[in-house]
């Protein structure tokens, strides 16, 4: 994980999710990329810890205090939507919260454009165009 993720199953120092608990040996023949996207989704919704031990401190906090514990995960998303809109210096890709403009923008193009079919280029510069206009 690039930000910081409080949970049992993710060492607080690197952000190193441990998928050893789930798979003690790899076996690339039976365990695919899903099954390890699976095992992520599992973490977040767990409420058993007994085998984490990438954190313990979370794993003890979560099974001692389970109220204080989610208020640390939620500290951890807040931190993590605010970092959404950080933008690399240099980058051409610039990243900002929703405006006006966007929702006129999307709003646009699922009326002007239903079918993939009808994705081109100047499909999209046209909705744009008429989005600059409002």
């Amino acid at each position: 994980f690039s930000s910081k993720v409080y949970n049992p199953y993710v060492d607080a120092k690197t952000g190193v999710l441990d998928i050893r608990s789930a798979y003690p040996s790899w076996d690339p023949s039976r365990h695919y990329l899903v099954t390890v996207l699976t095992h992520l989704k599992k973490i977040f919704y767990s409420k058993n810890f007994a085998d984490a031990k990438a954190n313990p401190e979370a794993r003890e906090l979560g099974m001692k205090d389970p109220e204080k514990y989610r208020k640390r995960v939620d500290e951890c998303v807040r931190d993590s939507q605010r970092q959404v809109f950080a933008n690399e210096p240099g980058s051409t890709v610039k990243f900002t919260e929703e405006q006006v403009s966007h929702r006129v923008l999307r709003d646009l193009l699922k009326h002007h454009i239903r079918h993939e079919n009808q994705v081109t280029k100047q499909a999209v510069l046209a909705q744009i165009d008429k989005a600059r206009k409002v």
